[in-house]
């Protein structure tokens, strides 16, 4: 299912996108590197495929999650391991200065900044694996434009209003979420959770790390802001690339198998897909509602059931939309291997 023959089709499927679409050598590939020490997220040969129309530097931003474990030392190391030449790390603190990029005033943060490498380019292939996340549902297109290209510091005030709860009867004690927390935000009192929020910064690890879905946002307003910020900050990031009708900008969503480390504690991995594959396009907005759609055909229980978490990308892909950013509504083209 993953071999040469979808390489083939995936490189079809995106240079049909790209034709006429501006100059691919000035082009960069936003792909996520993934963590040290585990498989690339994305198998070189797939890489390969989406070369010819993004020639440009390869692209990745610093996480929030792995400060002092993720250096840009340790990516480029990374890179290197994976025979990635021309990686740059997008918003390097010894590189290229972020874009600053101004919002509306009414909005959730007022200004963000777009990653110095990415901000430098003339168009952006993002390549997205798409996976669980617990503010959204997923991670998408939209959510790699408007908070994955943004360099450290937006991402960290994006997070921060939202504030991780423990539903108390849920949790065992077992201290995985404390294992998963780099910020010393949780301790284990009287053998329950209890997260200190001065600390938290609501990045989510300790949803994902909970194998009892035993800790969820609190409901006051903190993902649903979360999702407008990152609404508003991917309208900003198209903005600078002329908008999402300029042409510049193409998105690649892969649907892949996912480990049960990476989900929610209300499924670990029980349920799987039946459409994998990747979508190609220039409309996060559909992309991402079509990722969506895949992901829970045949799920009775909707997104969850894939995601194990409670949310969903409703409001975000709302937001988008309203913002220019694309449509919910799309026609869906196979191309085969």
């Amino acid at each position: 299912q993953w071999g040469e023959e979808f390489a083939r089709g995936l490189g079809r499927a995106v240079g049909s996108v790209a034709e006429g679409r501006g100059d691919a050598a000035d082009r960069a590939l936003d792909l996520p590197l993934g963590a040290p020490g585990e498989p690339a997220a994305l198998p070189a040969d797939w890489l390969r495929a989406l070369r010819p129309v993004a020639m440009g530097p390869l692209l990745d931003t610093l996480s929030i999650t792995t400060v002092g474990l993720h250096t840009p030392q340790h990516m480029r190391r990374r890179a290197e391991a994976l025979n990635l030449s021309g990686f740059k790390v997008a918003d390097d603190p010894e590189g290229r200065p972020g874009q600053s990029l101004a919002l509306a005033e009414d909005s959730v943060l007022g200004t963000v900044v777009l990653a110095g490498e990415a901000a430098r380019a003339s168009g952006l292939l993002v390549a997205n694996a798409v996976r669980p996340f617990a503010h959204t549902g997923f991670a998408g297109a939209v959510f790699q434009l408007g908070c994955g290209l943004m360099d450290r510091d937006t991402k960290l005030r994006l997070h921060r209003g939202v504030r991780p709860s423990v539903d108390t009867p849920l949790c065992a004690g077992c201290g995985s979420c404390l294992g998963a927390c780099i910020f010393d935000a949780i301790k284990i009192r009287g053998g329950r959770a209890a997260i200190d929020h001065e600390l938290c910064v609501g990045c989510g690890s300790c949803m994902t790390a909970c194998h009892l879905a035993g800790i969820s946002p609190r409901r006051e307003g903190g993902v649903a802001a979360f999702q407008r910020g990152v609404a508003e900050a991917a309208e900003a990031a198209a903005g600078h690339f002329g908008g999402i009708g300029s042409g510049k900008l193409i998105f690649v969503n892969f649907l892949l198998p996912i480990g049960r480390g990476d989900q929610g504690g209300f499924t670990r991995a029980r349920f799987r897909p039946a459409n994998m594959g990747a979508l190609v396009g220039t409309d996060p907005v559909a992309l991402d509602q079509a990722a969506w759609d895949l992901l829970v055909a045949d799920a009775p229980q909707g997104l969850r059931q894939w995601s194990g978490f409670p949310t969903d990308p409703e409001n975000l892909l709302d937001a988008a939309a309203a913002r220019g950013l694309g449509e919910r509504e799309y026609h869906l083209e196979k191309i085969a291997g």
